[in-house]
């Protein structure tokens, strides 16, 4: 039977020039929104306003945080943040139910055996032992 060779890292988003096509629909967005912060905002603070927008946006679209994009990184931070979890180790949830147990001391009674050794005996203190 030959060999077949498989296709490998087949979640390649599709590119429009050196950007994806998410991306590029991010940045019309992002441009949009600077082009309307800029034109509706008529004050002196309305181009830094829409500079910073724009760095800011273009950051989320194009920036890695641990190897990841940015905006997807920052998502399942704020997720996390508003939506915790509370994970167990081992699988199952295990229910525990106290109890008051009231221990009583039994009486010590030595039971002679033959040929006891003294190795049975430490052997058994340990065991025994609290």
């Amino acid at each position: 039977m030959p060999l077949v060779n498989l296709p490998q890292f087949t979640e390649i988003e599709p590119k429009i020039g050196p950007v994806t096509l998410k991306q590029f629909v991010f940045l019309v967005i992002l441009g949009l929104i600077c082009f309307l912060i800029f034109t509706r905002l008529h004050s002196f603070f309305s181009r830094p306003f829409a500079f910073i927008v724009f760095l800011v946006g273009a950051f989320l679209i194009f920036g890695k945080i641990e190897g990841m994009n940015a905006f997807f990184f920052l998502s399942l931070q704020l997720k996390s943040i508003f939506s915790p979890k509370i994970l167990f180790w081992g699988g199952k949830k295990k229910s525990f139910i106290l109890k008051e147990v009231e221990i009583k001391k039994a009486e010590k009674e030595k039971i002679k055996t033959k040929g006891e050794s003294s190795l049975k005996n430490l052997v058994l203190k340990v065991l025994t032992k609290k």
